[in-house]
């Protein structure tokens, strides 16, 4: 990516989302802040967005990304996406709703 001079939108997501999953919050919110930026209707950059922001302490912020992601999808729900957000670990997938929680997400 650093020789790349038009960054994907998309890959700055899944970056941003390896940065999560590897509790570097911090480095997190660049490329996601970026990815969402560049590609403001991509729900699920917006909900990794938010959920970065909730583990940082950012409320402010993650209630803005949470605002995007319901403008998105207004019947947005952490159980509902459970069915398809699928990880090998269970801590991991439970360490992301935490944060999706955080940010103000309904569980259902």
């Amino acid at each position: 990516m650093r020789l790349e001079p038009f960054r994907n939108a998309a890959r700055l997501a899944f970056m941003g989302n390896a940065y999560y999953m590897l509790g570097r919050y911090d480095e997190a919110v660049s490329p996601l802040r970026e990815s969402a930026s560049r590609m403001p209707d991509l729900r699920i950059t917006q909900l990794w967005l938010a959920a970065a922001f909730a583990q940082l302490g950012q409320l402010d912020e993650a209630h803005a990304a949470a605002d995007e992601v319901r403008r998105i999808e207004p019947d947005f729900t952490i159980e509902r996406w459970k069915l398809t957000a699928v990880y090998k670990r269970p801590e991991d997938s439970e360490r992301l709703f935490d944060g999706i929680r955080k940010s103000g997400l309904p569980d259902t």
